[in-house]
């Protein structure tokens, strides 16, 4: 059975040390029942400490390294346990998403991402991401700064390069968004600025996250990123994230059923299983 990206089970935000605790745990737990996991962890970087720490801005320090979460992360085997065979440890892995809030925060954790991916089979390569906001997206007001805290080909060649540990890593390059107007488009503009940047980088595993409360608005021009021209041979795939859940900013059961009609159950043989959902409460009825 060819593995679902849908199946993924999302943690997200996973940026203290209570919340990694319950993950490993639950994790360990449930290898049995072969279920899949995804961590979704937020850097920054330190001035006080002079290192990259777990947490998401405005936040300015963490109790919790990258370099202590990604030790207890390979000593609890969590993307390693299903390595049966090179075959089923490429397909089924559970994934490690680690998402870089400024440049300073990524360049100060190569060193022990290198080490973490030295202790990985190289199969396994694909399923440790590398998550940034590289480009200007949807949402922003008048006055609002949008730009990226990433020059996007600083960003590409660093994580690219032959040398790089990083280079069959998993790219998750992005849009900076607003919560000025959460259904705001990406627009076709924002679509053909990713893939001119991308066409000097052929052969490289790409996932671009994509905010879920803007994809119904954003599908003619989202479309085109299942088709890569870039690299005929590559599939593309695309990560829809959403975890706010008051009135104002939620994204309701209508569209969420929306989403996975159009993408998993429908015409177009292009689209299925080319998604990943780390939406809370998302919940998709699944064919018997």
């Amino acid at each position: 059975m060819p593995v679902l990206l849908i199946d993924y089970t999302w943690f997200h935000a996973v940026n203290d040390q209570h919340k990694l605790n319950n993950v490993l745990a639950l994790s360990a737990k449930q290898i049995q029942e072969q279920q899949l996991h995804a961590i979704e962890a937020d850097i920054i970087y330190s001035e006080a400490k002079g290192i990259s720490v777990m947490g998401h801005p405005p936040q300015v320090d963490g109790e919790l390294t990258l370099a202590s979460l990604l030790q207890q992360v390979y000593r609890a085997n969590f993307q390693q346990r299903r390595s049966t065979s090179t075959s089923d440890t490429l397909d089924e892995c559970n994934i490690l998403k680690l998402d870089f809030k400024s440049m300073k925060a990524l360049q100060s954790s190569l060193n022990e991402i290198g080490k973490y991916l030295k202790e990985l089979p190289p199969c396994l390569h694909q399923h440790v991401w590398i998550n940034a906001d590289i480009l200007t997206g949807p949402g922003g007001s008048k006055g609002e700064d949008l730009r990226p805290k990433f020059d996007a080909v600083e960003f590409l060649e660093l994580l690219t390069a032959e040398t790089s540990m990083t280079k069959s890593t998993t790219l998750s390059i992005g849009w900076t968004t607003s919560l000025n107007d959460i259904r705001a488009p990406y627009t076709l503009d924002m679509i053909d600025e990713m893939i001119s940047l991308l066409r000097p980088y052929p052969n490289k595993n790409i996932t671009f996250p994509i905010r879920a409360t803007s994809f119904r608005t954003s599908w003619e021009a989202l479309r085109r990123l299942y088709d890569n021209d870039v690299d005929e041979n590559k599939k593309w795939t695309l990560t829809l994230w959403w975890s706010l859940t008051n009135e104002q900013h939620k994204l309701t059961k209508e569209e969420m059923n929306w989403i996975h009609e159009l993408l998993e159950s429908g015409d177009d043989s292009v689209l299925p299983n080319r998604t990943y959902y780390d939406l809370v409460h998302f919940s998709p009825p699944r064919k018997k």
